[in-house]
This record gives structure tokens, C-alpha cells and sequence, in this order.
């Protein structure tokens, strides 16, 4: 099965006939193009079967309650892998439960240990992990007056002039993620955005949250600087379950293994965690979004995570909520100290160590 289709789709007749029922409606081109923001130029070539860019077709489609499947003018080759997609009597429970499986051996090496401040070797995650708040507002971005500034800027909040009290509405971490389908996590270096991504990842790997859902861990930097710029369908393609790294192969969707991926994302049922968007090289930055949001836009029913860096670059994704790690309140450094020590004291073999006992 070759490569998936290029960077423009085109509505077929029939999807015209369709598209324009639904436009009445809606009310008008002119409104729709206006709540997309895009040009109208782009929704009147949409509303004619001339080719746009997929991101903004899909936008369109969605907007208008519509399968951009069963609208597109696709190639003979894609609506006949379309038509297996949607065949009902493949079994996703089984093949969800197949991919859990052959991940959780590289999701428990690569996010089941970690190595925080001055640790000669890493421990493991549930010994030293504590649970992270999110703020839903980024404390960047807060907008004061001179007055409310100077509300509140006694000599025992000179440190943090203006930020004194902040008490922005603090949410559990995971209750973020079951809250936003798609979410830009953002953090200080050190706030533990990569360990959360990790918790987030053994969990599902464990079962204990979204336990219908494969769990893919993928390092951004890693991604960007992969052999031959794969596509990120294509570079999850070629994970192979074992190993904590993709295997080498060609670029293309071929083997059974590839399809049934296919199809775990077509129906929604893969948590990607996207780590360290702000560490990806400079030149390889554009084409990294680029492809974030194609991926996230063709599968959107799937969860999404990425963690950045605040204020390292303005990142916009249209569709994705953010949200900012908040600093440990005091309840929360006592239990990080009060496992830091004990970890110390008892640390955890190393999966080398791990290896040879068995």
C-alpha cells in the first residue's frame, strides 16, 4: 500500500451536492469562511471541486458535520483503503490490545525510569513521581493595569512584584487530559514536562488511564532528526514494539502490522505524547508543525499531548488548549522531598540490573 495522498483535496460531485445541503444550514460562504478565518477564496474553490490545502478542508468538512472522507474526490487506491477502514468486522479491540502489548516493553524503557537534579542513575518513575497541577490561564500572558499591580506589592512580595498571590484555578494533571482532546502543555525548564508525558504514558501502558487507547512516546527532536524526514504517519509506521527506537525501513505503508496502525488512528484510539517541541532544531522547526498539524488534523479523534518550553517560540495550533505546569504548591515539595530522600536511600536497579536477574 503506497504512500497516503498529497497536500490538497478536492470535493468529488457528489460531495458538492452534499456540501451545499449542508451550507444551507449553516447560512453562507462569506460566514463560513469568516468563523474559519479562512479566504473566502479558498471556501468558493472548496464549494466548486477545485483542490485546497487538506487542513483547511478537513476545517471546512468539520465545520459543516461532514466526513471529509465521504466528501473528498479520492484516487481509486484510497477509497478502496477507505472502504477497509471502515470495515466493521475488523476486530479493534483485538488489534488495540495486540499494539498495547508490543508497546509496553519500549513505554516501561523509555518512560519507566528517570533521572532528576543530581541522580548518578535513574529510578524509577512511581518513586520519585508527584502528581503536577496544570493552570488553564499561562501566567506569560496575564494582562495587568498599574493598579492592580500595585495592589498588592508588600515588602514580602517584593520578589515577586506583581505576581504576588497568584491564584490562578489549579487543575489535576490527568484531569486536564480527560478534559482537552488536544493539549499544548507548557512549562519552566525544570517544571517537569517530559515526566509528566512519562506518567501520562505508564498509565495508559499500566491500564489506568484511557486503557482502550495505545500509548505512543514520541521525542520530538528525535523525530525531526530521523533519517530520510519521514512523515510522522510514516515514522510511526516504523516502530517495532521491542525496540525504544524505530526500526529502519522503507517510506511507505505496507506490511500488515503498518495497516492495523492505520487503523488504530483512523478510529481514535491512540494517545500520542509529543515531547520537547521547543528542542527541535531551528531548521527543522516549520516542517515539525507542519506535520504536527496535519497528523493531529487528518486524526483528530485521537488524544494529543506536546509539551514545550514557555516563551521559547509562539507555537499556534488552532485546535489545541493551553495550559501551563504550575509550580509545586508546599504540600507538593514535601512530597517530592519526602520521595527524593527515599529514593536515595533505596534506589532502584537499573534495567541492565533488572536483566540479569532473570
Amino acid at each position: 500500500m503506497s504512500k497516503r495522498a498529497g497536500r490538497s483535496l478536492k470535493a468529488s460531485p457528489a460531495g458538492i451536492n452534499q456540501v451545499k445541503n449542508s451550507l444551507r444550514n449553516f447560512g453562507s460562504k462569506l460566514a463560513l469562511a469568516d468563523e474559519l478565518e479562512i479566504s473566502r477564496a479558498t471556501v468558493q474553490k472548496f464549494f466548486v471541486g477545485k483542490p485546497i490545502g487538506r487542513e483547511n478542508f478537513h476545517k471546512i468538512c468539520q465545520r459543516l458535520n461532514l466526513s471529509w472522507q465521504a466528501i473528498a474526490d479520492l484516487p481509486a487506491e484510497d477509497e478502496s483503503f477507505q472502504e477497509f477502514l471502515c470495515d466493521t468486522s475488523f476486530d479493534l479491540t483485538a488489534v488495540v490490545n495486540e499494539w498495547r502489548q508490543k508497546a509496553r516493553l519500549h513505554i516501561e524503557s523509555r518512560c519507566g525510569m528517570v533521572r532528576v537534579l543530581d541522580m548518578s542513575q535513574p529510578i524509577d518513575l512511581n518513586d520519585i513521581y508527584t502528581n503536577v497541577n496544570i493552570l488553564e490561564k499561562i501566567t506569560g500572558r496575564r494582562r495587568l493595569g498599574i493598579a492592580e499591580l500595585l495592589q498588592n506589592c508588600g515588602v514580602q512580595d517584593f520578589e515577586r512584584f506583581g505576581l504576588s498571590g497568584v491564584t490562578e484555578k489549579r487543575v489535576p494533571g490527568l484531569e486536564a487530559v480527560k478534559r482537552y482532546s488536544k493539549l499544548m502543555v507548557l512549562g519552566k525548564p525544570g517544571a517537569g514536562k517530559t515526566t509528566f508525558l512519562k506518567y501520562l504514558a505508564m498509565q495508559c501502558i499500566e491500564g489506568n488511564f484511557q486503557a482502550n487507547r495505545v500509548p505512543l512516546f514520541i521525542t520530538l527532536k528525535e523525530f525531526a532528526e530521523a533519517p530520510g524526514q519521514p512523515e510522522l504517519l510514516t515514522y510511526l509506521s516504523l516502530w517495532d514494539g521491542h525496540l525504544a527506537r524505530p526500526r529502519n525501513g522503507a517510506d511507505r505503508m505496507s506490511t500488515p502490522q503498518d495497516v492495523s496502525m492505520l487503523k488504530i488512528l483512523h478510529k481514535g484510539r491512540a494517545l500520542l505524547l509529543l515531547d520537547g517541541l521547543d528542542e527541535v532544531r531551528e531548521e527543522d522547526t516549520k516542517r515539525v508543525l507542519r506535520q504536527i498539524q496535519d497528523f493531529s488534523d487528518q486524526f483528530h479523534t485521537n488524544q494529543y499531548v506536546i509539551t514545550c518550553r514557555i516563551a521559547a517560540k509562539e507555537y499556534t495550533f488552532e485546535r489545541f488548549t493551553e495550559v501551563e505546569v504550575a509550580d509545586f504548591d508546599e504540600e507538593q515539595i514535601a512530597i517530592f522531598a519526602q520521595n527524593w530522600f527515599r529514593s536515595q536511600e533505596n534506589p532502584s536497579p537499573t534495567l541492565p540490573e533488572l536483566a540479569g536477574r532473570e
